[in-house]
């Protein structure tokens, strides 16, 4: 997931996330940023004139169950239905006139065709069937789409709440960022689920035994300066020089002072406001003309973007026997590395994220629930763990225990801030989420993209996106020529004419938005 709203900073790389990188390899990173909702004593009434159709639809069945709030999710999710039933005994207690029951949607278990579960979502809410839903928004070609989605008026638009006397305690909980980036059109219709912070998906790391601390200092973070670097790298017994694999993201993280941000194959120059296809920026000739370089002395032997496929090269990685590599931080252990970090970006996205019906007529009891939710932790490991006593659930180091199993899925309900954490494969553990968002974003140094908010409208013209990411995809394999100059004005040429009208029409909405 790659978008063209972010923030910049400087920080260890943990993990790779975003976009295709999910699919490629070691893990995704998921920062959960789930707010507090306040009650809204009245507020939705006053200004819930959408969806009063499907509330008229549904008053009879609201009328038996006032204080049950239907919640959809994936029919694949994990729900414990003993964890659903302990938490509504558990919000009785505690004085709470509601309660929880979910509503499981059909949808393509592969993640292949998102449009099953969101056709299946639609018919739901525009049926007055549920009040909250899980929005799930992992499109292959995703912002356009999510935006257009989140438009369509399914969903609740969340601005005049969180703004108000009941929602201040909630907006305070993100950073304002945050709800910038994930708003469409300056409108706020999801809670996130998922905020992620995009930690750099790699980093050049060089073995301390091949390659010493002066010539690594000496680079001067040029691509050319690098293969300089490269070539006097002296190579083990039973070493190899395993690069991993060349990458549109890793030139992206490379480009001085993170000037540009690659989303849908789209380049943003996020201080000029302005969108570039690869292959008109000069920075991008000079990556590709390194890779000519790497790829001639067999130091690359991929095609872009292709994971590593060799049995040989996944084992040297593996076992730290390379001189160099660029890939995730987390595949490269145990060898002894000096790392060279790229910059990160931190972006409030539109990926997953919680909503409340537009149609329903009980969205104060939504509201209310979504905010014990994520303000009565014991209330919240209840749902997700069965269970709220740590000395139950968490080990000596305060993770819970292997042996327990979480019977409830944090994603579908939004769940991460206030629960216990688990020790997962590939992920760095985290004891405290809240903490560590927090100290995260704030992290210094950062920038604020200026396009922060904006999300491009796909719908007009799909079609040609989808050809010019085709042309792309074909092109940017000209590193591998034997005549690289002629190769790449070859590319060069076939995108440029592919991107033409692309560009315009998202440079024309840029232009619109900034109004």
């Amino acid at each position: 997931m790659k978008n063209g709203a972010e923030i910049v900073a400087f920080l260890p790389c943990d993990v790779i996330t975003g976009g295709n990188m999910k699919k490629r390899f070691c893990v995704a990173l998921t920062l959960l940023v789930i707010t507090a909702l306040a009650g809204c004593s009245g507020f939705v009434q006053k200004e819930n004139h959408v969806g009063k159709k499907a509330g008229d639809a549904t008053k009879k069945s609201a009328t038996k169950k006032e204080n049950t709030v239907v919640w959809a999710v994936r029919e694949n999710a994990k729900v414990s239905k003993k964890n659903i039933q302990k938490t509504n005994e558990l919000l009785v207690k505690k004085g709470y006139d509601l309660a929880i029951k979910v509503k499981k949607l059909k949808t393509d278990r592969t993640y292949e065709k998102q449009e099953i579960y969101h056709d299946a979502l639609e018919k739901a809410v525009k049926s007055g069937e549920i009040d909250v839903a899980y929005v799930d928004m992992c499109y292959e070609t995703a912002q356009g789409e999510m935006a257009q989605y989140l438009q369509s008026g399914l969903f609740y638009p969340l601005n005049r709440w969180l703004h108000s006397k009941e929602g201040k305690a909630v907006y305070k909980l993100y950073d304002k960022e945050v709800w910038k980036g994930s708003s469409v059109s300056g409108k706020n219709y999801v809670f996130p689920n998922e905020v992620y912070y995009d930690i750099p998906e790699t980093v050049i790391a060089f073995r301390k035994d091949h390659v010493s601390q002066k010539l690594i200092k000496s680079w001067d973070g040029s691509w050319g300066d690098l293969f300089r670097i490269m070539e006097k790298v002296r190579l083990g017994k039973n070493d190899m020089m395993v690069t991993g694999y060349p990458m549109m993201d890793f030139f992206e993280g490379r480009v001085k002072k993170r000037k540009y941000m690659i989303d849908d194959d789209i380049v943003y120059d996020i201080q000029n406001q302005t969108v570039h296809q690869p292959f008109e920026l000069e920075e991008f000739y000079e990556y590709l003309s390194f890779l000519h370089k790497c790829y001639r002395e067999g130091y690359v032997t991929h095609r872009m973007d292709d994971c590593l496929t060799s049995e040989d090269e996944i084992l040297h990685l593996k076992h730290g026997e390379y001189a160099m590599a660029w890939t995730a931080e987390e595949c490269l252990k145990p060898a002894d590395h000096v790392f060279v970090r790229r910059p990160v970006c931190v972006r409030g996205i539109l990926g997953e994220g919680t909503a409340i019906s537009a149609y329903s007529d009980k969205k104060e009891k939504a509201l209310e629930l979504m905010k014990i939710l994520r303000t009565d932790d014991e209330i919240a490991n209840t749902l997700i763990w069965g269970e709220q006593d740590a000395k139950k659930l968490l080990d000596e180091d305060g993770y819970v225990k292997d042996s327990v199993e979480r019977v409830s899925d944090w994603s579908a309900f939004g769940l991460n801030d206030g629960i216990f954490q688990q020790k997962e494969e590939g992920i760095t553990p985290v004891k405290n989420m809240r903490e560590y968002r927090n100290k995260w974003i704030h992290y210094s140094p950062r920038t604020t993209s200026r396009m922060l908010g904006f999300w491009p409208d796909y719908s007009s013209f799909y079609e040609e996106l989808t050809e010019y990411q085709k042309v792309l995809k074909e092109s940017v394999d000209c590193f591998q020529e034997d005549d690289f100059e002629k190769a790449y004005q070859e590319a060069a040429e076939r995108v440029a004419k592919a991107w033409k009208p692309v560009g315009k029409k998202v440079q024309k909405q840029i232009t619109e938005w900034k109004r």
